[in-house]
């Protein structure tokens, strides 16, 4: 097989992938809030408390952002696993974000996200940074 056929199989194994694990619904609602500042996408991954929390963000931000606005600049950002604590039915996962405007200045948060699964999907249920 050509290693270019190769290299689509298996992108198109992994982006079947099953995201309904606690880790890769905390990954992807990193990515959507914290990456990509998009609270609607963030929003489908959410359910209680965190839902609320992006609803009232998602209110205040109306009024200065067009909806499905896209950032021409976005920091660059990476995030790094830091612990979990794990029980049946909810994870508590720990993560590093390093976050870095404009090739200056750097700021670095722990991100904490509380994923619990609901009706047989994992839903973000709070989070909270410091």
């Amino acid at each position: 097989m050509k290693p270019q056929y190769l290299l689509l199989s298996t992108l198109l194994i992994l982006a079947c992938a099953n995201r309904n694990t606690p880790q890769a619904v905390c990954e992807d609602f990193i990515y959507n809030y914290y990456q990509r500042a998009d609270q609607m996408a963030s929003l489908q991954l959410s359910h209680g408390l965190a839902a609320q929390k992006l609803e009232d963000e998602i209110a205040r931000v109306n009024e200065v952002r067009v909806p499905g606005q896209q950032f021409d600049e976005v920091p660059k950002m990476e995030y790094e696993f830091i612990d979990k604590e794990e029980e049946a039915t909810h994870v508590l996962f720990n993560y590093k974000l390093t976050i870095e405007i404009r090739g200056a200045t750097t700021h670095t948060r722990k991100v904490v996200i509380h994923t619990e699964q609901i009706d047989g999907r994992w839903k973000v249920v709070n989070f909270d940074e410091y």
